[in-house]
């Protein structure tokens, strides 16, 4: 358990902003903001400093129900006159917008006035190709400057933005361009990786012989790239070079798609999620504006990819607030500089940081004595979310990242949200792995199979009573799909997938997804719970638990772990952690199998992929794999299946 310092609490943008509001605690304006929540979204707005070029004459629509909700009907804006041009007009145009560091510890800064330049050269560039507002321009980049102007270069202009995974193979760019029916794609030639280039544009070339839509793709060359087609591939440099500077913003409606992030599910295709010029600025603000107490004088890092919804978030959340954004390429973790995120963090004064459990967990192999080293002063809130915390690694945490100072704020929400449905705030006491709080808006509950409340302490599905500012408001191109994923388990309801726990204190738990759940004899569990038990052994680095068909249980758990370093996996070792689990879980959850391999599927985000994982155990189709950032992780665990054999 945590504490917020006081002078924390007092100084933080949610306390001024109650104030303001006229509310003396979380919990009440958590309760208005769900009864009224055109009063709520036009405080958020307000708080943001939104501009429209056409004002709304509806905040909220909701006639033709909740599905099918409109927000700010008959205005239009464009997201960068909030995030760029009023900065500027605020005086901010010379404070370091972009505070960038290479593998190599090469820097380089970006002003909020260079920024907006290379934004404007975009859009006039993409306008000068023929692109259209509305239409679709994907993003194949690393995490250097240049993909920030991207995503507000094609803003700019109004068209949509399709971000892709940097480390996506041919086949996943295809799905999702030729499902967004882009016409352009920014691009780079490679991102060095241990001092080699990683060629980018390379891949792209080959994805696009299957997408012939793109008309247009800008690469910035570092490292000499060649050209695949010069009457479609231009040079970022030359291209940008000719192109307007002060390029106008090109209004659109408030409504009108931003961004589309593609999410895999377990069949079909990826799903395109589509999220607006307004509600993207909206939920920003309220999630990491507020309840992650962003400031002006912050310094953000939260080392994530541009085809994953944190690396939009966390970038226009520090434009909202008129902060930095530390921008590191590579790893967090790399050999010889096993806490490359944490140094970063010191030398560069970053007052918010995100982690994830599994990082930690990769951090807690190594001694810490490097860490005595690191100036972390400065560091006033270290973030997390993606996946439930382990005691023991929420600990380290706290010890060695937030020194019993820096204040450990744990989110969870989804690509679907822009943002959080449950999260942590500098007014709550902090529990290890709890979340203190809902998010504002959101009207989360926790619903029965049969659709009544779920009691306290008893686990259920959580869901969105009230819509968000933020919600996405559509799948690209097919509404049935949307209406069907998110709508249909509880009429006029939004389902998210989780199963949740509200404790009678008022302290959520995310026990897992509801597609993951183990349902054994009757009983169900999330998958956390066991993988908790193990990793909590600190002989077991990291596992997936997983249901496995049984001839007399119907159901029964497989355990598929990593060792930690310096453990041989053995027979012996297999049985004291089954027994385990039975000691700590319960008897009916001790696992049938356990295996080991030297690595899990993850996405980006460090995200273990639990349905690939019980795949490839069970031989079955794993369906869309191009979230995975480590694919040949896949076949060990398959091969465990052909050892039984």
């Amino acid at each position: 358990m945590f504490q917020p310092d006081s002078d924390i609490q007092r100084l933080s943008t949610l306390t001024a902003f109650l104030k303001d509001c006229g509310i003396d605690s979380y919990e009440d304006l958590v309760r208005r903001a769900t009864e009224e929540p055109d009063w709520f979204w036009g405080r958020i707005i307000d708080h943001a400093g939104i501009r429209f070029g056409k004002p709304h004459t509806v905040l909220r629509d909701i006639s033709d129900g909740p599905e099918s909700i409109r927000w700010a009907v008959g205005a239009t804006l464009n997201l960068t006159e909030t995030c760029l041009d009023a900065r500027i007009h605020e005086g901010l145009g010379e404070k370091t917008a972009i505070d960038w560091v290479g593998e190599d510890g090469s820097r380089r800064r970006w002003t909020y006035s260079e920024l907006s330049a290379e934004v404007a050269r975009v859009a006039s560039a993409l306008d000068a190709r023929g692109v259209q507002p509305g239409q679709a321009v994907g993003i194949y980049m690393p995490m250097i400057p240049e993909i920030e102007a991207a995503l507000l270069g094609i803003a700019r202009l109004g068209a949509v933005a399709v971000p892709l995974f940097s480390g996506f193979a041919p086949h996943a760019i295809i799905s999702r361009l030729k499902d967004a029916g882009a016409v352009a794609v920014l691009t780079a030639d490679a991102s060095p990786r241990r001092g080699k280039p990683v060629w980018m544009e390379a891949v792209l070339a080959e994805a696009l012989t299957e997408v012939p839509s793109v008309h247009t793709v800008f690469s910035l060359r570092r490292f000499g790239g060649a050209v695949a087609d010069p009457a479609r591939d231009l040079d970022w440099t030359e291209a940008l070079g000719a192109a307007d500077p002060d390029f106008a913003a090109v209004a659109v409606k408030a409504e009108d798609p931003f961004l589309i992030a593609y999410t895999s599910g377990t069949t079909g295709r990826p799903k395109g999620v589509v999220h607006t010029h307004l509600g993207v600025q909206a939920k920003a603000t309220a999630d990491i504006l507020l309840c992650l107490d962003m400031k002006r004088d912050d310094r953000h890092l939260w080392m994530t990819d541009m085809g994953w919804v944190m690396g939009p978030l966390t970038l226009l959340s520090v434009l909202l607030s008129g902060a930095t954004l530390v921008l590191a390429e590579g790893a967090p973790s790399i050999p010889g500089d096993p806490f490359r995120l944490l140094r970063i963090a010191s030398e560069m004064q970053v007052t918010h940081i995100g982690v994830a459990p599994t990082l930690v967990r990769q951090f807690m192999t190594q001694s810490p004595e490097p860490l005595l080293a690191y100036d972390l002063a400065r560091l006033r809130i270290v973030a997390s979310t993606g996946e439930p915390w382990t005691e023991e690694a929420w600990l380290w945490q706290l010890d060695h990242i937030c020194r019993r100072r820096a204040v450990p704020l744990n989110i969870s929400g989804g690509t679907e949200l822009f943002g959080a449905i449950l999260t942590s705030t500098v007014l709550h006491e902090i529990k290890q792995g709890g979340f203190s709080a809902q998010a504002l808006g959101v009207g989360a509950r926790v619903l029965r199979e049969d659709g009544h409340e779920a009691a306290p302490g008893e686990v259920g599905e959580l869901v969105v009573t009230q819509p968000p500012l933020g919600l996405t408001p559509a799948i690209w191109g097919d509404r049935e799909r949307y209406l069907e994923t998110y709508w249909s388990t509880y009429p006029g309801i939004w389902r998210h997938g989780d199963w949740v726990r509200r404790d009678p204190d008022g302290t959520w738990y995310i026990l897992g997804r509801s597609d993951d759940t183990l349902n054994i004899a009757g009983k169900r569990i999330g998958p956390p719970e066991i993988e908790a038990a193990l990793t909590g052994t600190g002989e077991v680095v990291d596992a997936a638990a997983i249901a496995a068909p049984d001839d007399i249980k119907g159901v029964a758990v497989v355990c598929i772990c990593v060792a930690a370093p310096g453990v041989s996996p053995n027979a012996t070792l297999v049985e004291r952690l089954k027994d385990r689990v039975g000691e700590v879980v319960s008897k009916p959850f001790r696992p049938r199998e356990i295996h080991f391999v030297d690595a899990l599927p993850k996405t980006r985000t460090m995200k273990t992929m639990r349905r690939i994982v019980r795949a490839a155990f069970l031989g079955e189709n794993s369906g869309d794999l191009s979230s995975i950032s480590n694919p040949k992780t896949i076949q060990p665990i398959a091969d465990l299946r052909k050892d039984k054999t």
